[in-house]
């Protein structure tokens, strides 16, 4: 009977201590350096879906602007998104030309950017804002640019669309990494 006993032990499979102390240890090493190469791409696609918003609300406004049922007034539309409660806002400000057509049976932009944008947009005077769509990543840092009304290292990302009499728009983006790709 003892022998029987014996021979079970002998035949036993399983894994000593030792064994499995050392997967554990190689399972730790590779976490640990897997981990920060995840952190790092998990950071660089919220920078990404960060600048595709902005980029989407940017291509909006020129979709209404090339829509004949919108009136979009000449000037200096500021696109802000932030970490902060106040969200995303558009602002319109007057720039050096003025569209003559002020008065006008047209549409406002601001309808034709809800009507466009997804999430919940509120007019107000000369602008547009939707606490809804903030920065999904904290990273951004602006640098100080008057025009945008942008402070140097603001958690924020910013575009300045302006528009000409013509139709014609020059876009400008704060940081300027949104639109090279880089950061």
């Amino acid at each position: 009977m003892l022998k029987l006993f014996n021979r079970k032990k002998e035949d036993n499979k399983g894994f000593t201590l030792v064994e499995l102390v050392i997967v554990v240890a190689i399972l730790a090493i590779l976490v640990g350096l897997l981990a920060p190469q995840y952190t790092k791409y998990v950071e660089k696609s919220r920078k990404a879906a960060d600048a595709n918003n902005l980029e989407e609300i940017v291509k909006q406004l020129q979709v209404v602007s090339s829509d004949p049922q919108y009136m979009v007034p000449a000037g200096r539309y500021v696109i802000k998104i932030t970490d902060t409660d106040a969200g995303t806002t558009i602002v319109y400000s007057a720039g050096t030309t003025t569209n003559a057509a002020t008065t006008s049976t047209k549409a406002d932009w601001r309808d034709g950017m809800i009507s466009t944008l997804e999430g919940d947009w509120t007019k107000a005077d000369n602008q547009l804002s939707s606490t809804g769509l903030k920065l999904k990543s904290n990273k951004w840092l602006t640098t100080a640019n008057t025009d945008m009304g942008a402070t140097a290292n603001e958690h924020a990302i910013y575009a300045m669309v302006e528009v000409s009499a013509d139709g014609t728009m020059k876009v400008t983006y704060n940081p300027s990494s949104i639109k090279e790709g880089t950061n």
